[in-house]
């Protein structure tokens, strides 16, 4: 077959799409029809009448009396790859398809189930993890502040907890480590990382149940937000 180009000014396109086809109070989306070799600019209030094999969109126009609205959202091919990478990145970010199912095991010790996640149009799958003693065991990285606001990741001993326990003794703060109060509670976020391996981020509070329960993610550091 032959590549065929051309390159109108608006005036042609809106003009060729504008008898009797731009209908004031509606979306209208304008297209090309490819009829009989011959490109030719038209407008639909219908989307689904586009066809999807000699006709291509160029965008849409919201018409407002003697006012259009124009937006450019036809079909661009340009860089398509990378631009539909981008926009998953943008809009998906790091999205579980499958598994990756966190759960305690003895005593405030985490295991994790083999997972399938996406990074924009990337699959990744990750191992199951266990952080328990009667595990490999796997590392569980925490993290929290130090007394100078920086991010500090801990993989060994926590106050009372071993390696790979979540504490129950201490909650964030912008300058470390505080004890939870007397029947109050503390809350963790957990994360899968890219390479499977278990995150826990302290909290920032020391909560009775029902503010625990409403609690929202902390600022969060680099290793499990980006």
């Amino acid at each position: 077959g032959l590549t065929r180009s051309f390159n109108w000014p608006n005036t042609i396109i809106v003009a060729g799409a504008l008898p009797g086809n731009i209908i004031d109070k509606e979306t209208n989306y304008i297209y090309i029809d490819y009829s009989a070799g011959v490109p030719v600019p038209k407008a639909t209030t219908d989307r689904t009448t586009i066809e999807l094999n000699r006709m291509f969109t160029l965008g849409r126009v919201y018409r407002d009396g003697v006012t259009l609205h124009i937006v450019n959202s036809g079909v661009n091919l340009y860089n398509h790859m990378r631009n539909n990478h981008e926009r998953l990145i943008g809009v998906r970010g790091f999205e579980r398809a499958s598994g990756g199912v966190i759960a305690e095991k003895l005593v405030r010790y985490l295991t994790s189930t083999d997972g399938v996640f996406y990074l924009g149009a990337n699959k990744i799958a990750t191992t199951q993890q266990d952080t328990s003693p009667t595990g490999p065991p796997d590392i569980l990285t925490r993290w929290y502040h130090d007394a100078g606001g920086n991010w500090v990741s801990n993989t060994g001993i926590e106050g009372a907890s071993a390696a790979g326990q979540i504490s129950n003794e201490h909650y964030d703060t912008p300058t470390g480590l505080a004890d939870i109060g007397v029947a109050r509670y503390g809350v963790f976020w957990l994360f899968i990382h890219f390479d499977g391996d278990l995150h826990v981020v302290y909290g920032i509070g020391t909560y009775k149940l029902a503010l625990a329960e409403m609690a929202l993610v902390p600022i969060l550091p680099d290793a499990v937000r980006d």
